[in-house]
């Protein structure tokens, strides 16, 4: 692993270029919005910071996963 914090890995994705186009982003948010208003939540902003990775193509799917197991196994 060559981050040592969640943080230090989420800056260096947010770096990235975005790696899917602006419809692709759109839907994903849209995706994101429905799951919370099926579950009847809001999301905080930590959450949406995360969100975020996945939304803008940051991260692909199997990264993200990696940097949730990372960040929230080990608290």
């Amino acid at each position: 692993m060559k981050y040592t914090t969640a943080d230090q890995w989420r800056n260096a994705a947010m770096e990235r270029e975005n790696s899917v186009d602006a419809d692709e982003s759109k839907r994903r948010r849209a995706t994101v919005e429905a799951h919370h208003r099926s579950e009847g939540t809001v999301p905080n902003e930590t959450q949406m910071a995360d969100y975020e990775l996945y939304i803008l193509g940051k991260m692909h799917v199997e990264e993200y996963q990696q940097y949730l197991l990372f960040k929230y196994g080990a608290q």
